[in-house]
């Protein structure tokens, strides 16, 4: 497997520095590769998937038949 982003330079030899972009920024990157997720989204289904996790532990545990009051 070939990673384009490696080069190999001899040991001997100093490594090229490399020119920073003026362009570069890390949400610019983000948006271009099509990484930076909306929060919101995140949130809706973060909160689904707590819903659906609380419905199949409930399932699980044969619904809500226990009540805290009959201890007493």
């Amino acid at each position: 497997m070939e990673n384009p982003s490696l080069r190999e330079q001899p040991r001997e030899q100093k490594a090229p520095i490399m020119e920073s972009r003026q362009d570069a920024s890390i949400l610019g990157w983000l948006e271009g590769s099509g990484r930076l997720m909306d929060r919101d989204n995140q949130e809706k289904s973060a909160a689904a998937r707590e819903e659906e996790d609380s419905e199949e532990i409930n399932a699980l545990m044969g619904g809500d038949d226990f009540d805290e009051e009959d201890e007493d």
